[in-house]
């Protein structure tokens, strides 16, 4: 991107005024990217801003402003919103230009994105000596890890030809976010997140050779709609059949939970006798 108006300026002047559409866009540039990556709150702690001493003073207010020495700049963070100033000051009032901290490279220096560097958007190193100082974002902390479930089956149930059914688990070992007991036995997921899945049954009545499929099937809680997920096939052995279903990733909308479910297309009753699942999620 470069020279103005801009998508960026542009932007910013639908908001301002059109005498923003030829103004200096650097800090334009900062509003610009962290009202489309969600970061507003934390990059624009008053609002929109032009201005750059302005916006170095909004996070001065709330204690989070670093003057531009050596060691501090040797301190700054990816994300870290960093001002400069020409005449090499640590002058808020100063400040000519900003960008956004990529990396941190030491000896005092680091590498910016930048708008309105040369009247483009370009990737810069820049040394302490021009940096006036930068300000640090309260950026919300992702958490990473997933919701953990571990459930078993309790009681034995019927598995009657032609029918697919659903897996009640009665045993929870693990479920600290309240995925299977909260609507009842038989779910394991709340959406919407996305998930992996492992389940596993015992199967004894059924002649050797049937036919067997496993799925599973996303419930939504305030309506019949039900989304068939993907079908494994298996066929029943000696004696009993251990049936072992896995899932690496799948999604699941809000308003719906997942269960697991248990066919067989032969002519006699069986019954799952035990069974565990365990799931990791990770909330959307």
């Amino acid at each position: 991107m470069s020279g103005r108006p801009n998508t960026i300026t542009r932007e910013y002047a639908s908001r301002h005024g059109d005498e923003f559409l030829r103004a200096p866009w650097c800090d334009m540039a900062v509003t610009y990217w962290a009202r489309h990556s969600g970061t507003a709150a934390a990059v624009l702690p008053a609002g929109d801003r032009a201005y750059t001493p302005w916006h170095a003073a909004d996070f001065q207010k709330l204690g989070t402003w670093h003057t531009g020495t050596t060691a501090r700049v040797n301190a700054a963070k990816p994300g870290d919103i960093v001002f400069f100033d020409w005449g090499e000051s640590n002058s808020i009032g100063a400040i000519d230009h900003v960008g956004v901290v990529e990396k941190v490279l030491g000896g005092g220096r680091v590498q910016t994105i930048e708008g309105n560097t040369g009247d483009a958007c370009k990737r810069r190193v820049r040394g302490s000596g021009v940096i006036a100082g930068y300000g640090r974002p309260a950026y919300k902390e992702v958490d990473d890890m997933p919701d953990y479930v571990s459930v078993g089956v309790s009681t034995p149930q019927e598995l009657p030809p032609n029918t697919w059914v659903t897996v009640e688990w009665g045993t929870e070992y693990a479920d600290a976010e309240h995925h299977h007991w909260d609507k009842g036995g038989s779910s394991l997921i709340i959406g919407s997140c996305r998930y992996s899945l492992t389940a596993s049954v015992q199967i004894k009545g059924l002649p050797k050779g049937t036919e067997i499929q496993a799925r599973t099937v996303e419930v939504e809680e305030a309506g019949d709609r039900r989304d068939g997920g993907p079908i494994a096939e298996y066929t029943a052995s000696d004696g009993d059949t251990f049936l072992l279903y896995s899932l690496p990733a799948d999604t699941v909308g809000d308003g719906f939970r997942v269960r697991f479910q248990v066919i067989h297309y032969g002519t006699a009753t069986g019954q799952i006798t035990a069974g565990s699942a365990k799931a990791f999620a990770w909330p959307t």
